[in-house]
Protein backbone atom coordinates (compact mmCIF):
# COMPACT_ATOMS: atom_id res chain seq x y z
CA UNK A 1 0.00 0.00 0.00
CA UNK A 2 1.69 3.41 -1.34
CA UNK A 3 1.29 5.78 1.98
CA UNK A 4 -0.35 9.19 1.47
CA UNK A 5 1.91 12.29 1.72
CA UNK A 6 2.33 13.91 5.31
CA UNK A 7 2.34 17.58 5.69
CA UNK A 8 5.70 18.72 7.47
CA UNK A 9 3.58 20.23 10.24
CA UNK A 10 -0.07 18.69 11.07
CA UNK A 11 -3.09 19.63 12.92
CA UNK A 12 -1.63 19.19 16.03
CA UNK A 13 0.47 21.70 15.79
CA UNK A 14 -1.96 24.15 15.39
CA UNK A 15 -4.33 23.06 18.15
CA UNK A 16 -3.54 21.86 21.77
CA UNK A 17 0.23 21.81 21.31
CA UNK A 18 0.90 25.15 19.71
CA UNK A 19 -1.32 26.67 22.26
CA UNK A 20 1.36 25.92 24.30
CA UNK A 21 4.53 27.37 22.55
CA UNK A 22 6.12 29.93 24.30
CA UNK A 23 5.97 32.52 21.69
CA UNK A 24 9.03 34.59 21.81
CA UNK A 25 11.05 31.14 22.50
CA UNK A 26 9.70 29.84 19.43
CA UNK A 27 10.76 32.52 17.41
CA UNK A 28 14.23 32.99 18.50
CA UNK A 29 14.49 28.97 17.93
CA UNK A 30 14.12 30.10 14.41
CA UNK A 31 17.23 32.11 14.44
CA UNK A 32 19.54 30.40 17.20
CA UNK A 33 21.83 27.77 15.65
CA UNK A 34 21.13 24.36 16.39
CA UNK A 35 23.33 22.49 19.29
CA UNK A 36 25.10 20.17 17.48
CA UNK A 37 28.22 18.33 17.77
CA UNK A 38 30.97 20.30 16.31
CA UNK A 39 31.41 19.03 12.91
CA UNK A 40 27.89 18.17 12.48
CA UNK A 41 27.06 20.97 10.07
CA UNK A 42 30.52 20.12 7.84
CA UNK A 43 29.33 16.79 7.01
CA UNK A 44 25.52 17.80 6.33
CA UNK A 45 27.29 20.68 4.19
CA UNK A 46 29.67 17.96 2.18
CA UNK A 47 26.23 15.98 0.85
CA UNK A 48 24.89 18.75 -0.95
CA UNK A 49 26.79 19.24 -4.02
CA UNK A 50 24.80 15.87 -5.84
CA UNK A 51 26.86 13.17 -7.45
CA UNK A 52 26.69 9.80 -5.87
CA UNK A 53 26.83 9.35 -1.71
CA UNK A 54 28.61 6.58 -0.05
CA UNK A 55 26.25 4.41 2.05
CA UNK A 56 26.04 5.48 5.53
CA UNK A 57 28.25 3.31 8.04
CA UNK A 58 26.08 1.21 10.35
CA UNK A 59 25.90 3.70 13.34
CA UNK A 60 23.40 3.11 16.72
CA UNK A 61 21.48 6.52 16.43
CA UNK A 62 18.66 4.78 18.88
CA UNK A 63 18.22 5.21 22.59
CA UNK A 64 15.91 3.92 25.57
CA UNK A 65 14.14 6.79 26.97
CA UNK A 66 15.06 8.11 30.75
CA UNK A 67 12.45 10.34 32.20
CA UNK A 68 15.80 11.93 34.17
CA UNK A 69 17.08 12.91 30.73
CA UNK A 70 14.25 14.73 29.79
CA UNK A 71 14.33 16.25 33.10
CA UNK A 72 17.64 17.76 32.38
CA UNK A 73 16.86 18.37 28.89
CA UNK A 74 14.43 20.55 30.36
CA UNK A 75 16.94 22.65 32.65
CA UNK A 76 18.84 22.74 29.42
CA UNK A 77 16.49 24.54 27.35
CA UNK A 78 14.95 26.03 30.08
CA UNK A 79 17.69 27.98 31.13
CA UNK A 80 18.56 28.65 27.36
CA UNK A 81 15.18 30.40 27.13
CA UNK A 82 15.80 32.53 30.33
CA UNK A 83 18.92 34.20 28.59
CA UNK A 84 16.78 34.44 25.83
CA UNK A 85 13.39 35.87 27.16
CA UNK A 86 13.19 35.93 30.49
CA UNK A 87 11.88 33.54 33.70
CA UNK A 88 8.56 33.09 32.44
CA UNK A 89 8.90 31.84 29.16
CA UNK A 90 11.79 29.57 30.48
CA UNK A 91 8.84 27.96 32.78
CA UNK A 92 6.72 27.30 29.74
CA UNK A 93 9.50 26.00 27.81
CA UNK A 94 10.35 23.45 31.11
CA UNK A 95 6.91 22.93 30.96
CA UNK A 96 6.55 22.26 27.34
CA UNK A 97 9.12 19.38 28.02
CA UNK A 98 8.43 18.03 30.56
CA UNK A 99 5.06 17.60 29.01
CA UNK A 100 6.33 14.90 26.41
CA UNK A 101 3.47 16.19 24.18
CA UNK A 102 5.88 17.46 21.58
CA UNK A 103 7.37 14.07 21.38
CA UNK A 104 4.38 11.98 21.75
CA UNK A 105 3.20 13.81 19.01
CA UNK A 106 6.65 12.92 16.95
CA UNK A 107 6.13 9.55 17.49
CA UNK A 108 2.78 9.65 16.35
CA UNK A 109 3.01 10.97 12.73
CA UNK A 110 6.78 10.02 12.41
CA UNK A 111 5.65 6.51 10.66
CA UNK A 112 4.12 8.58 7.85
CA UNK A 113 7.33 9.62 6.17
CA UNK A 114 9.10 6.15 7.55
CA UNK A 115 10.91 7.76 10.27
CA UNK A 116 11.27 6.14 14.22
CA UNK A 117 11.32 7.00 17.52
CA UNK A 118 13.62 7.61 20.13
CA UNK A 119 16.46 7.98 17.12
CA UNK A 120 18.66 10.73 16.81
CA UNK A 121 19.29 10.11 12.80
CA UNK A 122 15.54 10.95 12.28
CA UNK A 123 15.27 13.18 15.09
CA UNK A 124 18.44 14.86 12.94
CA UNK A 125 16.40 14.58 9.50
CA UNK A 126 12.88 15.81 11.31
CA UNK A 127 14.97 19.01 12.34
CA UNK A 128 16.79 19.92 8.92
CA UNK A 129 13.31 19.62 7.13
CA UNK A 130 11.78 21.90 9.71
CA UNK A 131 14.57 24.53 9.94
CA UNK A 132 14.91 24.05 5.97
CA UNK A 133 10.79 24.05 5.40
CA UNK A 134 10.56 27.26 7.34
CA UNK A 135 13.11 29.10 5.92
CA UNK A 136 11.69 28.55 2.02
CA UNK A 137 8.17 28.82 3.10
CA UNK A 138 7.54 25.72 1.80
CA UNK A 139 3.97 24.44 1.97
CA UNK A 140 3.46 21.50 0.13
CA UNK A 141 3.75 17.74 1.09
CA UNK A 142 6.81 16.44 2.28
CA UNK A 143 7.16 12.64 0.44
CA UNK A 144 7.95 9.43 1.70
CA UNK A 145 11.07 9.70 -0.72
CA UNK A 146 12.18 13.29 0.30
CA UNK A 147 11.90 12.52 3.73
CA UNK A 148 14.33 9.07 3.31
CA UNK A 149 16.94 11.34 1.28
CA UNK A 150 17.36 13.18 3.67
CA UNK A 151 17.52 10.93 6.55
CA UNK A 152 20.59 9.14 4.58
CA UNK A 153 22.37 12.49 4.42
CA UNK A 154 21.19 12.90 8.44
CA UNK A 155 22.95 8.93 8.92
CA UNK A 156 25.80 9.83 6.73
CA UNK A 157 26.23 12.92 8.67
CA UNK A 158 25.25 11.62 12.43
CA UNK A 159 28.01 8.00 11.47
CA UNK A 160 30.79 11.06 11.67
CA UNK A 161 30.19 12.60 14.87
CA UNK A 162 28.76 9.44 16.83
CA UNK A 163 31.61 8.70 19.34
CA UNK A 164 30.28 12.19 20.38
CA UNK A 165 27.00 11.08 21.53
CA UNK A 166 27.98 7.83 22.29
CA UNK A 167 25.32 6.83 25.39
CA UNK A 168 21.96 6.44 25.46
CA UNK A 169 21.35 9.72 27.68
CA UNK A 170 23.47 12.23 24.77
CA UNK A 171 21.03 10.14 21.80
CA UNK A 172 17.99 11.21 23.67
CA UNK A 173 18.96 14.67 24.84
CA UNK A 174 20.58 15.32 21.10
CA UNK A 175 17.50 13.75 19.80
CA UNK A 176 14.53 14.98 21.75
CA UNK A 177 16.12 18.68 21.80
CA UNK A 178 15.91 18.26 17.72
CA UNK A 179 11.91 16.95 17.72
CA UNK A 180 11.08 19.88 20.19
CA UNK A 181 12.94 22.44 17.94
CA UNK A 182 12.08 21.17 14.95
CA UNK A 183 8.00 20.84 16.53
CA UNK A 184 8.37 24.25 17.09
CA UNK A 185 9.65 26.28 14.20
CA UNK A 186 6.97 24.28 11.84
CA UNK A 187 4.28 24.94 14.08
CA UNK A 188 4.80 28.97 14.31
CA UNK A 189 5.39 28.03 10.44
CA UNK A 190 1.63 26.20 10.23
CA UNK A 191 0.27 28.70 12.31
CA UNK A 192 0.55 31.55 10.17
CA UNK A 193 -0.08 29.82 7.25
CA UNK A 194 -3.49 29.32 8.39
CA UNK A 195 -4.12 32.43 9.49
CA UNK A 196 -2.54 33.48 6.17
CA UNK A 197 -0.34 35.98 7.68
CA UNK A 198 2.25 36.78 4.99
CA UNK A 199 4.12 39.00 6.90
CA UNK A 200 4.74 36.88 9.56
CA UNK A 201 5.68 33.85 7.14
CA UNK A 202 7.75 36.76 5.44
CA UNK A 203 9.72 37.07 8.69
CA UNK A 204 10.20 33.75 10.23
CA UNK A 205 11.57 32.86 6.55
CA UNK A 206 14.22 35.57 7.17
CA UNK A 207 14.91 34.24 10.97
CA UNK A 208 15.10 30.65 9.55
CA UNK A 209 17.69 31.35 6.59
CA UNK A 210 19.34 33.59 9.05
CA UNK A 211 19.72 30.34 11.95
CA UNK A 212 20.13 27.66 9.09
CA UNK A 213 23.24 29.19 7.82
CA UNK A 214 25.29 27.63 10.18
CA UNK A 215 23.68 24.58 9.72
CA UNK A 216 23.55 24.27 6.56
CA UNK A 217 26.89 26.33 5.54
CA UNK A 218 25.20 27.71 3.27
CA UNK A 219 21.51 30.02 2.51
CA UNK A 220 18.56 27.82 2.77
CA UNK A 221 16.86 29.37 0.30
CA UNK A 222 19.94 28.31 -2.05
CA UNK A 223 18.72 24.81 -1.50
CA UNK A 224 16.40 22.40 -3.09
CA UNK A 225 14.22 19.58 -1.30
CA UNK A 226 14.93 16.46 -3.45
CA UNK A 227 14.57 12.01 -3.51
CA UNK A 228 18.13 12.31 -3.09
CA UNK A 229 17.99 14.72 -0.02
CA UNK A 230 18.92 18.60 0.19
CA UNK A 231 20.59 19.72 -2.88
CA UNK A 232 22.21 23.34 -3.87
CA UNK A 233 20.80 25.14 -6.78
Amino acid sequence: MMRRHMRLAPVWLTAAFFAGIPAASALSLLAGPVPAPPGLSGLLADQMGGGAAAPAPAVDASYRPDPAVRQHLADIMAEATSKREGPNQAEEMRTLVLSGEAVREYERIAPSIGFRANDAIDALAFYLLAQWGVANDHRADITPAQAAGVRRQAARAFAGVADQVATDALRQEFGEMLVIQGAIMAGVHEAAVRAGDEAALARYAAMAREGGRDLFQADPADIILTDDGFRRK
